[in-house]
């Protein structure tokens, strides 16, 4: 009897726990809806959308205005909609929403477009995903790059485009996953594997919707082979090495805003992406005409037109691309940069770009100095190299040399103990010059023959120059006991009041007898003749030590990297400092 009532318990609360989960589930429902359910409730629809049916599928979609500013990406990327997995759809169905809007790239203020958010069959089936080909995604501006050892993705992107991380994360990565079907873990690519990259540019120009119908102006296909310029590759080296982007690879698709486009091979005409948003495009065999360049120019004020021509060596093009490139500032051959105040720097060169913004990165690059080598070049000791990096500038040797190898200061660095009060140095500068002397002495100035009268001073050095008694005072003796010490045949250096380190420096070595040379000091770094040379200036005295080695007696505590290239020089580096 217990055992049947107890099963009928069982069962009564499976049946109230079965109504409970029934009744939740149908709330959900009502709560959420589905894809499907969104779509079918017209009266549901927020202001501005409506229900479409397009090929068999019903399509919520929104009306828009276009306002000043808009662009089709940023539309579709403010609804969530590029990271969608069925965007090669929603770009379909776009298209033939929009079927008067022949570029995406060329929306006006006031224009009607309608927006497709969701999509889903007719009949309210689950649709059937299938792969995405890259036809579904010509939209999308892409170049191919080859896997090198030590990538990963992140840094493959970073290291091309100044994406924000927003940017990256939410869209990027999701086009790059279109482009890639192969690629199963992003954090799994291997060297020598070929990916697609999506060009990222916020000006970036992407294929016409329609191409059935292309422009008069659109460049034709040649069918004949074309000679390669041999500069091309030098030119994508050096601008690479620069920090812009060479786009080589593809097509250019480049909208007229009076209508039409042209289209342009990568192959022959590629282009330069600056960091200032300039986009120079290379006439590599000078085949654009010029009313083609002329309405390319005049149509963006962001782009340029190179002509190349077979006369256009290596430096010529250059030249020429450097120019068109509006940098704020482009010192030519033979025009000196000169940067930094205490430690000041001195460049020569080819060409000397002053940036406008930095490439990034800490620490920013401001300058970038080039230097071709086809006559001579500048062999740039490393330490050095590695400064001026941190000094915001950045040199291109072209081609690329083996540069100087320095020891580094951990092996063997030039800077000795730095002397902070006016005792360590007189001391040090004493040793160095090999002079023998006796600290807090004292020193009988005075006496009478019978010794009943004695003057004895305490001196801070004593010491023998020339076979005479020498004083060096520090702490300020009276004037009547320098003159007593005078007339009793003393030499005296009287340093009580003398507060800059440097000018002591001399001063001791001035009365010592010891070979010196006032500063500021020039080191030559670097030289190619005048035109290109790298000279290094630092504030300071250089003396000669007993061993006749040369030793910088400096106010400034130098960097390591500074500091390994005077010892390679041979000097030593003496840091004095009071303060």
């Amino acid at each position: 009897m217990i055992t049947c009532v107890f099963r009928s318990g069982i069962r009564l609360l499976m049946v109230m726990i079965l109504l409970f989960c029934f009744g939740r589930a149908v709330q959900g429902q009502e709560e959420e809806k589905t894809y499907s359910i969104s779509l079918t409730k017209t009266a549901e629809t927020k202001a501005g959308e409506r229900i479409h049916e397009v090929d068999n599928r019903k399509v919520l979609a929104q009306e828009y205005t276009v306002r000043n500013g808009d662009h089709v990406w940023q539309l579709l990327r403010e609804r969530g909609l590029l990271q969608q997995q069925n965007l090669a759809e929603l770009l379909s169905v776009f298209k033939k929403m929009n079927k008067s809007l022949h570029n995406l790239d060329l929306i006006h203020p006031g224009e009607k477009l309608i927006i497709p958010l969701k999509i889903a069959p007719l009949a309210g089936g689950p649709t059937k995903e299938r792969a995405v080909r890259i036809e579904d995604l010509g939209d999308i501006n892409f170049r191919e790059y080859t896997v090198k050892k030590d990538d990963y993705l992140i840094r493959i992107v970073k290291g091309m485009y100044r994406i924000p991380q927003d940017a990256l994360y939410k869209d990027y990565l999701n086009l790059f996953k279109k482009l890639n079907p192969s690629v199963k873990d992003l954090n799994t690519i291997y060297p020598g594997q070929r990916i697609r990259l999506p060009i990222y540019s916020p000006e970036v120009v992407r294929a016409p919707i329609q191409t059935s119908h292309p422009s008069r102006l659109q460049e034709r296909n040649h069918t004949g082979r074309r000679k390669k310029n041999p500069v091309a590759g030098d030119l994508a080296g050096i601008f690479t090495e620069m920090g812009e982007e060479w786009v080589q690879s593809g097509e250019h698709f480049i909208p007229l805003k009076s209508g039409g486009q042209i289209k342009l091979s990568a192959a022959s005409f590629p282009i330069i992406d600056t960091r200032k948003g300039m986009r120079v495009i290379v006439d590599l065999n000078n085949e654009l005409p010029a009313r083609m360049a002329h309405l390319i120019e005049s149509g963006w004020r962001n782009y340029r037109v190179v002509h190349l021509t077979k006369k256009d060596d290596l430096r010529s093009s250059l030249k020429k691309t450097i120019h068109a490139c509006s940098y704020p500032e482009v010192f030519g051959s033979g025009k000196p940069l000169v940067v930094g105040r205490d430690i000041q720097l001195r460049i020569s060169g080819d060409w000397i770009i002053r940036l406008s913004g930095g490439v990034s990165r800490m620490p920013p690059t401001r300058y970038i100095v080039i230097n071709l080598r086809d006559a001579s070049g500048l062999d740039i000791p490393t330490t050095i190299r590695k400064y001026m990096v941190r000094a915001g500038i950045k040199v291109i040797d072209y081609p690329p040399v083996r540069t100087k190898d320095v020891p580094s200061p951990a092996d063997g660095g030039t800077a000795m103990k730095p002397c902070r009060d006016p005792r360590a140095l007189t001391k040090t500068v004493l040793d160095l010059a090999g002079i023998s002397f006796s600290e807090d002495m004292d020193t009988p100035v005075y006496q009478t023959r019978k010794n009943d009268i004695k003057l004895i001073i305490k001196s801070d050095f004593s010491l023998k120059l020339k076979g005479r008694n020498a004083v060096i005072d520090l702490t300020g003796l009276a004037p009547d006991v320098m003159s007593l010490l005078e007339e009793r045949q003393f030499l005296t250096l009287c340093l009580a009041s003398e507060k800059d380190p440097v000018k002591m420096a001399a001063r001791l070595c001035e009365f010592l007898g010891v070979q010196f040379r006032r500063g500021p000091q020039s080191f030559k770094v670097a030289s190619a003749g005048h035109s290109k040379n790298i000279m290094l200036r630092l504030p300071g005295i250089i003396f000669f030590d007993s061993t006749g080695t040369p030793v910088l007696v400096t106010p400034l505590n130098l960097p390591d990297n500074i500091d390994a290239f005077l010892s390679h020089e041979g000097y030593r580096v003496l840091y004095a400092s009071f303060s």
